[in-house]
């Protein structure tokens, strides 16, 4: 026998043992059949010589058991796994179970099972089991219905549903139990109790029996230096430290089920018995088959779940760019969809920067824990999605923080821009099987795990934590983020189109959509708006003394000056040279275009200081028509505001005309236009 290293329990690899428990016996064969491992005890279950054993053909042991490459014939139609036979060796009636390991094959025997008290009934149990679960609708309630049937099949004092969390430890959410066994509903126990290379083998040897924590355990003997696999073998035995959990909670037999849904560990369902008892091969099947008929009605169940949470997501998304870009990204829109964008991921809060402005839902932290959680973020590695559902230890002392976002969801968008989407802290009494330790790392040498010797109720106050962000919820801040990112490209380029280059202002795109989305809103709404044209005077003799740079200048400053004096729902555009436009979205009398007309004046004809030092004097001749007063469609309503500032050009300039219909207008100094 070739000895194999058993290191801790947090790092070792527990299929590597090199033991057996001792209900049974075990025997190894190559592809020629050969024994080329057996259990130091199988003499005393085969009748033969251990030792001798090693390196004889199976045929010339077992002449009337079909060899082990028979299995070759199962697994040809589909059938693998532990096939179980009844087999009569040494005059022993034993059930034999054989399964392949890469190019091996393990043979197992055990005693067939005298209080087999469902023997018969298999297949009406499966048959409920599957009706049953069939009819609950959620993960949990399948795992329950479950967990029922473990217990009626098994027998044993205590069986519990132990639900796996985010960081890996386990929740009991249900259990049965026989009169006068303690139980820990809703208790907590840590992650160290099913170390990650425990749940490893529990994903895919989805049950395992422990017959018995006081029998002493069986080496393999073996002619190869490699050591046997027994990832799938029913004898496996167990790590020391584990026999040890077992007699501190004064459990003698250990049986546990997987509840794997898809490919991962959802929970499990231990089950313990004070005393001795035994479980057959064709039981512990069974709990088994009752476990992938649970885990694919969970898949199914978590299937539909994600699938119509992707469909919310989706909707949100689709409304999200069709409101950006029917409405444009302004401060509305934004509050508009950030709500939306927050009450999808079930969020408290949400905060999202977009060139350079802060948008706010629901309760975030306050300015200055905003700024403790953006440096944290930004020691954090460049990833497109960052989610947290707990806080790390020095930002826990945040108070602020720690009650707005103990869950945090960063998704990173175009150059320094974000969307932040904030959970609160959901701080609570957890209460542990016994203190839980807290040392043992996988990752520390010196940390050596040791089992606990009290399972007594040990309360604990736990802050920081939040609602874990889903898997379905993070697959969708990719796609929102990609959906983000899209539009504010396309309202880029949008923008760029609408926008005068030289001044910022917007241009004869932007006045027409602009005049053309308040006449239909008010088509509906009732409401008056104007449309003033603002063409400076002389502006011409600037260029030609100073130079088109110069001129720039001048129109770039008095541009600023002319915005400085609208409300942020007006809309002041640049036509082209030294024509300038503006839209006031609200009129609420007509003598309001002349007072804006009055300050413009002012402001224009103030000097403007050049670079240089020198100062150039401007002035500008104004006009305005009203909607609907004096025009009903944005062409005709320009035109009149255009024929009203020519005809302050015509007079002595630096003025201000309202279109009046009862004027005979021309169109330029030279075309006349009939009355109206």
């Amino acid at each position: 026998m070739t000895p194999i290293y058993f290191s801790d329990c947090l790092t070792a690899q527990l299929e590597f043992l090199g033991k057996t428990q001792d209900h049974g016996t075990l025997l190894v064969a190559d592809e020629n059949d050969v024994i080329v491992a057996v259990a130091e005890n199988a003499g005393d279950w085969l009748g033969q010589n251990a030792k001798e054993m090693l390196g004889r053909p199976w045929m010339a042991l077992f002449p009337q058991i079909h060899p082990p490459s028979s299995l070759s014939s199962f697994e040809a139609i589909g059938l693998s796994g532990i096939h179980l036979h009844p087999v009569r060796i040494n005059s022993r009636s034993l059930i034999m179970a054989r399964h392949r390991t890469g190019d091996h094959v393990v043979v197992e025997f055990e005693a067939e099972s005298e209080t087999n008290a469902f023997g018969r009934d298999r297949g009406a149990i499966l048959a409920a089991c599957l009706s049953q679960i069939g009819r609950t609708d959620s993960e949990q309630a399948a795992a329950e219905c479950l967990m029922r049937f473990i217990a009626m099949v098994t027998g044993f004092d205590r069986v519990m549903l132990l639900q796996f969390l985010p960081n890996w430890h386990g929740k009991v959410i249900a259990e049965t139990l026989k009169p006068g066994i303690s139980g820990y509903l809703n208790h907590h126990f840590p992650a160290n109790d099913i170390p990650e290379n425990a749940r490893r083998l529990y994903t895919r040897k989805l049950q395992r029996l422990i017959a018995d924590a006081h029998a002493e355990t069986i080496h393999i003997l073996s002619t190869r230096p490699e050591p046997v696999d027994l990832t799938y073998a029913e004898l496996r035995a167990v790590h020391p430290v584990h026999i040890q959990y077992m007699k501190n909670m004064n459990v003698t037999t250990s049986f546990s089920v997987s509840v794997v849904v898809g490919d991962n560990l959802w929970g499990l369902i231990p089950c313990h018995n004070l005393k001795g008892k035994r479980l057959s091969f064709a039981d512990r099947q069974l709990c088994e088959h009752l476990s992938r008929i649970a885990g694919l009605h969970m898949s199914g169940l978590a299937q539909l779940r994600h699938a119509k949470e992707r469909h919310t997501h989706l909707l949100m998304r689709r409304q999200l760019r069709q409101d950006i870009q029917t409405n444009g990204a302004n401060g509305p829109t934004f509050q508009r969809q950030l709500q939306q964008i927050r009450e999808t991921f079930i969020a408290d809060g949400a905060w999202m920067r977009y060139q350079e402005r802060d948008f706010f839902d629901g309760a975030v932290p306050n300015a200055q824990t905003r700024t403790t959680l953006l440096k944290w973020l930004a020691t954090q590695s460049p990833e497109p999605v960052i989610a947290r559902h707990e806080l790390d230890d020095e930002l826990k002392e945040n108070e602020e923080l720690r009650k707005t976002a103990s869950g945090l969801l960063r998704i990173e968008l175009n150059r320094n821009e974000f969307l932040i989407l904030m959970r609160k802290e959901q701080s609570a009494q957890m209460e542990w099987a016994g203190v839980p330790q807290e040392t043992a790392h996988p990752n520390d040498p010196k940390a050596a795990l040791t089992p606990r010797t009290s399972f007594e109720t040990w309360r604990q106050l736990v802050q920081g934590i939040a609602t874990p962000w889903a898997a379905s919820e993070l697959e969708s801040a990719l796609r929102l983020r990609t959906s983000l990112n899209e539009v504010f490209e396309f309202l880029e380029l949008e923008q760029q189109s609408l926008t005068d280059a030289l001044t910022g202002l917007g241009n004869r795109n932007q006045l027409n959509r602009t005049l053309s989305g308040v006449i239909t809103q008010y088509e509906q709404t009732g409401g008056r708006m104007a449309a003033v044209m603002i063409d400076l005077d002389d502006f011409k003799p600037v260029n030609d003394q100073y130079g088109h740079s110069i001129g720039d200048e001048v129109l770039i400053k008095l541009a600023q000056r002319m915005k400085a004096l609208l409300r942020e729902t007006d809309v002041l555009v640049r036509l082209g040279g030294d024509e300038f436009a503006i839209v006031l979205t609200r009129v609420r009398a007509v003598g309001d275009p002349e007072r804006l007309a009055d300050r413009l004046l002012n402001s224009i004809s103030e000097p403007v200081l050049l670079d240089n030092g020198e100062q150039v004097r401007l002035t500008a001749s104004i006009g305005a028509a009203l909607y609907p007063d004096h025009a009903r469609t944005a062409a005709d309503l320009l035109h009149r505001a255009d024929l009203a500032m020519y005809a302050v050009k015509r007079r002595n300039r630096c003025g201000f005309e309202l279109y009046d219909r009862t004027v005979s207008y021309t169109a330029s100094r030279n075309t006349p236009e009939t009355p109206h």
